[in-house]
């Protein structure tokens, strides 16, 4: 955690999600989950279990019994015999320790060692892999290979049934979350002037962000051009200059949100940005209506770039929506191949896009509105409460 406002998950949440994940399991006939964590950034399912990133790389095995951690520290032999640790409601802990960095070779195996102990002395028979593709091959190898009594599943697609529909309290936080994006955006209004340069206004976004709260930032993603020709970085801005924006932060508890706007500094914007603009939010509209509780994700993406093409724009090339919550980009995932059926309450971002040049939008005049949203069962609820216009800064 970059920042020290970080605020835990409750007790009463905590339980009501390892709970749910637990009953899964059991319905499946599946002993313990293994889980493996890199940051905050894509902080997956061990995040969502246990509410806790590393800034090294973190593994977890969660049963029954409670949730054995496997973390960067002192050293501890494999084969300790550490206690589990009372935790409140939730589950209890047992921590295991040891320098592990996976770019050092010869400790490829460290966690794996440790973890293949714990699953001999519990007896498990059948084992869930949460989260398959973060898992490092290696310690899949080996696991199975010392292991081959034990039959090991892919147990990613039930978790993820779980922890993509939001509880009223997740609900609530990723509210705080959306409202951390909306003052970011409100503070562009000053912090966007003559002469600072686009990597300036990225630093003192990140500066607020980490004053309001924010524990994880990604604001470095300003589009800046000048009479149709986009800048670089290190270009002051001048009047008449436009900035799309899009602010990328964690909130207190790690959770992902993300809003983005069109700015002009000194000038009302040009017609042809405006009618874009129009198009764009009528785009937004439309698909947030469509993504009602069961429908299928690459459906409405299909029908994004139906709208798109209708209005003379290029289509999307990569994705229109998307989930969010301690992953910055999550499932559902709105683009081809997505066919798993929407649900209430889950948490996206939309974000229709203007692209002056096919499939680019860092090397032209490119933008989009991008805003927060929760899947009711009439559609997609507008969260975010900035204003969806071109902003025009410092007249």
């Amino acid at each position: 955690m970059l920042n020290p406002k970080f605020e835990p998950v409750p007790d009463f949440e905590m339980k009501r999600r390892q709970e749910a994940i637990l009953a899964v399991m059991a319905e499946k006939n599946v002993d313990a989950i293994i889980m493996y964590n890199y940051g905050d950034m894509v902080a997956g399912i061990l995040k969502y279990v246990v509410d806790i990133t590393h800034a090294y790389s973190l593994a977890a095995i969660l049963c029954p019994e409670g949730i054995a951690l496997f973390r960067n520290g002192n050293n501890t032999p494999y084969d300790a015999d550490l206690p589990f640790v009372s935790k409140g409601e939730q589950l209890p802990q047992r921590i295991w320790t040891h320098i592990y960095l996976p770019g050092i070779t010869y400790l490829t195996y460290c966690y794996a060692q440790a973890m293949d102990y714990f699953i001999k002395s519990r007896g498990f028979k059948r084992i869930g892999w949460a989260g398959y593709s973060f898992i490092p091959a290696p310690l899949c190898q080996y696991l199975i290979e010392h292991n081959p009594s034990v039959e090991f599943v892919d147990f990613t697609a039930e978790v993820d049934e779980v922890r993509l529909v939001k509880s009223e309290w997740e609900i609530e936080r990723l509210m705080r979350c959306v409202d951390l994006h909306d003052r970011l955006m409100m503070a562009c209004r000053s912090l966007i002037r003559p002469r600072i340069t686009a990597h300036q206004l990225s630093v003192e976004l990140m500066d607020a962000a980490a004053q309001l709260g924010a524990i994880e930032f990604n604001t470095t993603l300003i589009n800046h051009w000048r009479d149709d020709a986009t800048l670089d970085h290190d270009t002051p801005i001048l009047p008449g200059d436009y900035l799309w924006v899009l602010i990328e932060v964690a909130g207190v508890g790690g959770e992902w949100g993300e809003c983005a706007r069109l700015f002009r500094l000194g000038e009302e914007p040009e017609q042809k940005y405006v009618k874009i603009s129009n198009d764009l939010l009528k785009i937004q509209d439309a698909v947030a209506a469509a993504c009602k509780p069961g429908a299928i994700p690459e459906e409405v993406f299909l029908l994004n770039n139906k709208l798109l093409e209708e209005y003379g724009y290029y289509p999307e090339r990569r994705i229109c929506i998307h989930g969010q919550t301690y992953d910055i980009v999550d499932l559902p995932l709105f683009s081809e191949g997505d066919k798993k059926p929407l649900k209430e309450n889950m948490f996206i971002a939309i974000h229709p896009a203007y692209y002056a040049v096919d499939g680019e939008y860092k090397k032209s005049p490119s933008f989009n509105y991008t805003d927060n949203y929760l899947i009711e069962k009439d559609g997609a609820r507008l969260l975010s409460k900035t204003p969806r216009e071109i902003i025009t800064v410092g007249c």
